[in-house]
């Protein structure tokens, strides 16, 4: 095709998509489309909504719960516990972890779920530098996998 060519087509299409353009302005030709009207997001949760937090999934699971509780910081509830992780297989993990090394768990949990939030292991570093933490966190998420399988059963 020629730049004669495209320039022409350019050109017939200017002139019939312009007028029909400026006349739907004016209140003439095509009617215009009004988009869909978006209703208000509605303040506060839902009273149907399921229980989607960490905390309140594990509660909804009594064996698991009943496997967690008991690495829980004394007065600390699974849902305050598990507030600002990612994922409940993380946050099981930092429960083994805070065990296993003598941790205090609401360190570790300030260090992955903080601003500058740290995977566990990076966690695991800052506050025990001589700990190997490449295989503390393996031991703690094979931990918190056979938590969560055991439950299932």
């Amino acid at each position: 095709m020629t730049f004669a060519h495209r320039a022409i087509g350019l050109a017939f299409a200017l002139l019939v998509v312009l007028p029909a353009g400026v006349a739907a302005q004016h209140g003439h030709g095509a009617p215009s489309v009004k988009p869909p009207a978006v209703k208000p997001a509605k303040a506060g949760p839902s009273p149907k909504a399921p229980a989607s937090t960490i905390g309140a999934r594990i509660a909804a699971r009594p064996q698991l719960a009943a496997k967690l509780t008991p690495l829980l910081p004394k007065g600390m509830t699974l849902e305050t516990a598990a507030n600002g992780f990612r994922n409940q297989g993380q946050f099981i993990a930092a429960l083994h972890v805070s065990k296993n090394l003598g941790l205090p768990f609401a360190s570790l949990k300030t260090e992955m779920t903080g601003a500058d939030r740290l995977s566990l292991g990076k966690a695991i570093q800052k506050l025990r530098p001589t700990a190997d933490a490449k295989t503390a966190t393996k031991q703690a998420e094979k931990q918190a996998d056979d938590d969560v399988k055991s439950s299932d059963k």
